[in-house]
C-alpha cells in the first residue's frame, strides 16, 4: 500500500493530539420504508449516551429524509425532470467521503427505477436530501437490494432471473449508465435466487433465496470474477434454510432470513454459522458503524436495534438495544456527520474518501486515547 504523506501527517497529528477526549462523529441511520413510501432517518446514540445505563438512553424517533408521497408530481405537473416520488422504496446504499455530503441510491422496485439523492447535514444538525435524480428506469422486478464497494461501484441483484449485476463508478457519472452482469445462474450454480448483498473492495457477498447445501445460502465471490465463488453458509436445517439480507462488519458477515434470528459467519468461511440473536420479530437489513456495533432493522417491531459486531469468535449475545423507532424499516445505511475535533478534521481532509489507512490511523488514535485514560 502506498504511503500518503498528508495522511501520515494527519495520523501523527491525531495521535499527538489524542490527549484531548475522543470526539465521536455524530451518525444517523437511514432506512427505506416501503409501507410509508419514504426514506427515513434517525440519530444514533452519542458517545455520551453510550456511557449511560441502557434504561436511561433515549430511543430516537424517525424523521422523513425523502418524502415519497408529498414530492410526487401528478398529471400535467409532471415533466421530464420532475420528482416522481416513491412507490415502493426498498434497496438503499450510501456513498460518503469521510464525514462530508453523501449520495444515497434508492431503488423503487414497483416501478423499476433507480434514483439518487445528495444528502448532507443542514444548519440545524439534521439530514436533508437534494433533488431526485433518475439513474436507471429499466429495473422492473430487479434491484430490490443494493450495495456499494470501496470504490463506489454499485451492485444489485435480480432474484427472478438469477443474476448479480454492477454499475461501475464511471458509468454512474453518465446520463444513461449501463450495467453489466457479473454472475449469472445460467453459468454459476452458486447463483440461486440472489437477494440481499454486500460488498467491500475485493468481494461481493449475496444471499440465495433458493440456496441449499450445494449452491449455498450465503456466498462470497470476487468482484473481479477471477476465482470460483465460495459457499460461506449452506442449508443445514429448515431453521437456517434461508438467507435474505446481508451486511459486513470487518471479517464478520451478518445475515437474516424469514426466521426471527440474526446469523453470522466469518468472511473466510471458517467456524460455521452462528445464531447471534433471536430477539427480533421480522428482521430485515443491517448495517455496521465501522466501530463495534451492527444495527438491525426490525420491520415487525417498527424499530432499529443495536448489538455488538466485532467478535473474534462468533457467539450468541444476550441483549439487543432499541435505538430508533421507525415504521417498517427495510434496508439500512449509515451517514457519518463531521467531527468537531480539529485533529479528526485534519485526518478526514488528508485522507479524502474513507480508506484502509485512515481507518487504521483512527483506530490507533482511539487506542492511544484509551491507554492514556487507563493510565
Amino acid at each position: 500500500m502506498l504511503y500518503d504523506r498528508g495522511l501520515g501527517a494527519a495520523c501523527i497529528a491525531l495521535i499527538i493530539g489524542s490527549g484531548a477526549a475522543y470526539d465521536r462523529p455524530e451518525r444517523f441511520i437511514l432506512a427505506t420504508s416501503p409501507k410509508t413510501h419514504n426514506v427515513l432517518f434517525a440519530p444514533m446514540p452519542t458517545f455520551h449516551e453510550l456511557t449511560l445505563p441502557i434504561e436511561d438512553r433515549t430511543v430516537a424517533p424517525s424523521q422523513i429524509l425523502i418524502d415519497g408521497v408529498a414530492s410526487k408530481c401528478s398529471g400535467w405537473t409532471c415533466s421530464e425532470n420532475s420528482d416522481r416520488g416513491l412507490e415502493e422504496p426498498t434497496g438503499l446504499a450510501l456513498w460518503q467521503k469521510g464525514g462530508g455530503p453523501g449520495t444515497v441510491y434508492v431503488s423503487d422496485t414497483k416501478v423499476g427505477y433507480l434514483y439518487r439523492y445528495s444528502v448532507q447535514l443542514n444548519w440545524r444538525g439534521l439530514l436533508e436530501a437534494g433533488p431526485q435524480e433518475l439513474v436507471a428506469s429499466d429495473l422492473q422486478g430487479k434491484a430490490q437490494w443494493l450495495a456499494l464497494d470501496g470504490y463506489g461501484n454499485l451492485f444489485y441483484t435480480d432474484s427472478q432471473d438469477g443474476s448479480v449485476a454492477m454499475i461501475g463508478v464511471d458509468e454512474l457519472s453518465k446520463e444513461t449508465p449501463k450495467s453489466r452482469i457479473l454472475f449469472s445462474a445460467s453459468k454459476i450454480t452458486s447463483v440461486a435466487g440472489p437477494a440481499g448483498l454486500a460488498a467491500d473492495s475485493l468481494n461481493v457477498y449475496w444471499a440465495n433465496l433458493k440456496g441449499d447445501a450445494r449452491t449455498g445460502t450465503l456466498v462470497q465471490a470476487s468482484s473481479s470474477n477471477d476465482r470460483a465463488p465460495k459457499v460461506l453458509a449452506g442449508q443445514t436445517d429448515m431453521y437456517q434454510a434461508l438467507a435474505k439480507d446481508v451486511c459486513l462488519a470487518r471479517d464478520n458477515v451478518f445475515f437474516t432470513g424469514e426466521s426471527e434470528a440474526l446469523f453470522a459467519v466469518k468472511a473466510d468461511g471458517t467456524g460455521g454459522v452462528t445464531e447471534v440473536s433471536q430477539r427480533f420479530k421480522q428482521p430485515k437489513g443491517c448495517v455496521y458503524d465501522q466501530e463495534a456495533t451492527v444495527y438491525v432493522a426490525d420491520s415487525g417491531d417498527n424499530a432499529v436495534y443495536s448489538l455488538p459486531a466485532n467478535f473474534q469468535t462468533l457467539r450468541k449475545v444476550r441483549h439487543v438495544n432499541k435505538v430508533a423507532s421507525m415504521p417498517s424499516p427495510n434496508q439500512l445505511a449509515m451517514f457519518f456527520g463531521p467531527s468537531s475535533n480539529p485533529f479528526v478534521q485534519q485526518l478526514a481532509a488528508a485522507s479524502g474518501a474513507a480508506s484502509a489507512g485512515g481507518s487504521l490511523c483512527l483506530v490507533v488514535s482511539i487506542l492511544s486515547v484509551l491507554m492514556a485514560v487507563m493510565q
